[in-house]
């Protein structure tokens, strides 16, 4: 009776999160795989709850008699992965060389306790097939969580100083005109928004010193505070205030004033690094192409502040400015004039897109925060697709060592399954024997690649391998474990060692009791 009942929860339990991936699509990602999960562990509960089929199936992959060589192995292996272990832990940070001796020592003694652990239990064709999955499943592990480090990291940068979600009004609009004001009523009050302020943006690149970089101006009281959580030197207070910059030699010489109105600007700290000028100097920003000039103009701003975001892209071309003086800039060459909202949850942005939409009505753009950078992460979403399917071939070869060594397992046992069968076993029994079988080494399998893919991808977050960011945008090797990633693996894998058992179990069951004895 208790089982009845575990299975029509986990029945129920699988519906439900199949239904709730459509009716909530924001979520979709979520739900799948939590119906994959719950579909195998039902798979699985129905597989091995049947006690005849479990015994006789984990018995025919059973070794037997355990040699003492591989006893002695397992023992080495053991202290080897344990040593690796002490010796990166215990080596000074600075030592990489330290380091890096511990991390392949450790992993490389890991796959040989892993293979001396399956000898002691399984047999040679049984073991080779286990650690085809194994590989398999941890290579998956580690590129899934290596992208979707990549991928978190872009995320967090891309969001750290961008808005989630943007409405930009179409036509030239004054960021103090009433249709801006009239946005942000609209959307006072959505659910999950935490924030609403006017920005103003570059249409282009402007020249900060002799560098193209992007302007954003700032509205002080409700859309500065991302720009506080990265600042490293400065105020944001300090953008509001007066200021003044000495003047050229030339106009100086000319009989002009020693000193002329600044505005003030926060640079990236590589980008002011690159213009050699530091907090409290004066930077030039030239606006090229301005409209009804022949001489690009030129302003100077006093920097009052620094901000480090860690992505290499933003720490080098971006700069911020005050609302007023970014309408100074406006007068001479067009910005994009708008309003951000930020959620608490950026993947509420998306799912808010259509609201939001209604609420400003037309005559308005709505951009979230992944069109904003759609190149970027298509490109990443693109790169995590294929990697992982150039590595399921890995899964589908072990698949097909299972194959053969369910094959081999049906010829050696010709006489046992005629045994059974005259014994008065089904045809049916006889192919759940070899299931078990099939299904127990992608257990098995799966369970150890999973271990030891953790394993490679907490010591490659350990050891933080250093990329150069001008390169990879970042400075150091991302790693992320996504659970859900986890379950949709482990799924699919089990899935497939789950076909390769199917021929060889077929096969083991149309043996006919009467040749099995005659020809044993």
């Amino acid at each position: 009776m208790a089982r009845i009942v575990v299975r029509l929860v986990l029945i129920a339990a699988a519906l439900g999160a199949g239904a709730a991936a459509f009716l909530i699509p924001a979520q979709r990602a979520r739900f799948l795989t939590a119906a994959a999960g719950l579909v195998v562990g039902l798979g699985a509960a129905e597989l091995f709850g049947l006690p005849f089929e479990r015994f006789v199936g984990i018995r025919y992959l059973h070794r037997g008699r355990s040699a003492r060589a591989i006893r002695i192995l397992l023992a080495i292996c053991i202290a080897l992965a344990g040593g690796g272990l002490a010796l990166f832990f215990a080596a000074p940070e600075d030592s990489r060389v330290l380091q890096t001796i511990g991390v392949v020592v450790t992993l490389l003694s890991t796959l040989a306790l892993l293979l001396s652990l399956l000898l002691r239990v399984f047999s040679v064709f049984t073991t080779v097939s286990t650690m085809g999955v194994i590989l398999g499943v941890a290579s998956l592990v580690v590129v899934l969580a290596v992208t979707s480090g990549f991928e978190h990291e872009f995320q967090d940068k891309v969001l750290g100083l961008n808005a989630h979600l943007i409405v930009i009004p179409y036509g030239a609009v004054d960021v103090d005109a009433p249709a801006i004001g009239a946005i942000q009523d609209r959307l006072r009050g959505m659910p999950g928004v935490t924030r609403i302020a006017r920005f103003i943006f570059s249409a282009g690149e402007v020249m900060v010193g002799t560098i193209g970089a992007n302007l954003k101006g700032l509205d002080m009281t409700e859309g500065a505070d991302d720009l506080k959580r990265a600042l490293v030197e400065g105020t944001i207070a300090d953008l509001d205030r007066a200021t003044a910059c000495p003047v050229s030699e030339a106009a100086r010489a000319a009989g002009g004033p020693a000193e002329e109105r600044a505005g003030r600007i926060v640079l990236g700290t590589e980008l002011a690094r690159r213009l050699r000028v530091k907090l409290g100097g004066c930077v030039s920003v030239m606006v090229p192409f301005a409209s009804g000039v022949t001489e690009p103009p030129s302003y100077r701003f006093r920097v009052a502040g620094l901000f480090r975001m860690g992505f290499h892209e933003y720490d080098t071309r971006l700069a911020y400015v005050s609302l007023d003086e970014a309408r100074r800039l406006g007068s001479a060459r067009e910005m994009v004039v708008g309003v951000e909202l930020r959620f608490a949850d950026p993947a509420a942005a998306i799912a808010a897109v259509d609201e939001v939409e209604r609420r400003v009505k037309s005559g308005h753009r709505v951009v979230h925060w992944k069109d904003l950078n759609r190149n970027l992460f298509e490109a990443l979403a693109m790169q995590k697709l294929i990697i992982s399917l150039l590595l399921v071939i890995i899964i589908v070869v072990a698949a097909f060592n299972i194959i053969a060594s369910l094959i081999m397992i049906v010829l050696s046992k010709v006489r046992e399954i005629a045994i059974l069968k005259s014994m008065g076993a089904r045809d049916g029994a006889v192919a759940r024997v070899f299931l078990v079988s099939g299904a127990t080494v992608g257990a098995v399998g799966t369970g150890l690649g999973i271990a030891y893919g953790l394993l490679v991808a907490g010591l490659a977050y350990l050891y933080g391998y250093p990329l150069d960011p001008k390169v990879y945008l970042i400075g150091r090797l991302p790693v992320r474990i996504a659970p859900g990633e986890i379950i949709l693996v482990a799924a699919a894998t089990l899935f497939v060692c789950f076909l390769s058992t199917l021929y060889p179990s077929l096969r083991a069951s149309r043996l006919k009791a009467v040749d099995g004895l005659r020809y044993s």
